[in-house]
């Protein structure tokens, strides 16, 4: 039974009892945009983190994001999911020596433990969660 057959039920046989809905406040990708924002939710976090360097304007990216959020849905109670913009966080780019986009690093326990640079297969990149998780 779906929620609107229950709503039908409840009103027929409690007229006037108003059925409010609250939302579930879902699982999404997190954007970090500085150093102190990337120590505290992956280096000092626990559980696999993914992180993927990426940029609006980079056809690559664009390609990539779809499989990306694929991933992101069948993986999201596995790992956490962090975006980071270079135009955004720029120093981060530097710092991490992102060369290539899009880059996703694989952390667990706050060390990198995997990557892939540029386009990836989806068929690769989820063969790499699998791995992992």
């Amino acid at each position: 039974m779906d929620f609107g057959q229950i709503k039908k039920l409840v009103n027929l046989l409690a007229p006037g009892l108003d059925i409010i809905t609250v939302p579930i406040k879902k699982k999404r990708m997190i954007k970090i945009t500085d150093k102190t924002a990337f120590a505290e939710k992956i280096i000092e976090g626990t559980g696999l983190k993914i992180v993927r360097f990426c940029a609006e304007w980079s056809g690559p990216c664009q390609m990539m994001g779809p499989i990306y959020q694929e991933m992101f849905i069948m993986y999201k109670k596995s790992a956490s999911f962090y975006r980071i913009d270079i135009d955004e966080a720029p120093l981060l780019k530097k710092e991490f020596g992102i060369t290539e986009l899009p880059t996703i690093l694989f952390y667990k326990k706050g060390i990198m433990i995997d990557f892939a640079a540029g386009l990836i297969s989806r068929d690769a990149l989820f063969a790499k969660m699998e791995k992992l998780i």
